[in-house]
């Protein structure tokens, strides 16, 4: 068996991550999902740690997808990770909103007088939905109180754990 020795060296030297400059480092880890930026790049070393914990790789990521001008500094915003994540999670979690499926994942908690019932638009009222015209139908109730309600798991909607123990997000509500 033949021993293997290092060639000589042709003037050129090997790169290693720890000669990257943070800016080089940032733009790399940036190219990352986000999850595992938190999740995995974190726990890699204390300068991973740092970079991903610190506002340049999140203000950087939030210029690349859109959601920051590409003039905005760190100094803008308080927390530019919970930025981002809020700002790609910015949707309507509840499903069949408008009753597309009629009550398919809602449940009637309460339904007076005639209950619930699901209209096309313009229905009844005779009036366009104000805020989106693609919306089709609406929910509409009856004389007296009638209530709706969904559960929803916000770690299936891609909330995890510690982002929600950490970052403590606010969570809107609104039904039309």
């Amino acid at each position: 068996m033949e021993e293997y020795t290092e060639p000589e060296s042709l003037g050129q030297q090997e790169a290693c991550m720890d000669d990257l400059p943070d800016p080089v480092l940032i733009q790399i880890l940036a190219s990352l999902p986000a999850t595992e930026l938190v999740h995995i790049c974190r726990l890699v070393c204390l300068q991973w740690k740092a970079l991903v914990d610190g506002a340049s790789l999140w203000v950087f990521k939030c210029q690349q997808e859109g959601l920051a001008r590409e003039d905005q500094v760190e100094e803008d915003r308080d927390n530019w990770m919970l930025f981002y994540f809020l700002s790609k999670r910015k949707r309507n979690l509840l499903k069949n909103v408008f009753g597309e499926d009629d009550f398919e994942a809602w449940e009637e908690v309460q339904s007076g007088g005639d209950g619930w019932k699901v209209e096309e638009i313009p229905g009844d009222n005779g009036f366009d939905f104000p805020e989106d015209e693609n919306v089709k139908k609406y929910f509409v109730t009856s004389y007296e109180w009638c209530r709706k309600a969904q559960v929803i798991n916000l770690q299936a909607e891609g909330y995890w754990e510690e982002m929600m123990d950490t970052l403590q997000p606010s969570i809107v509500v609104k039904d039309w």
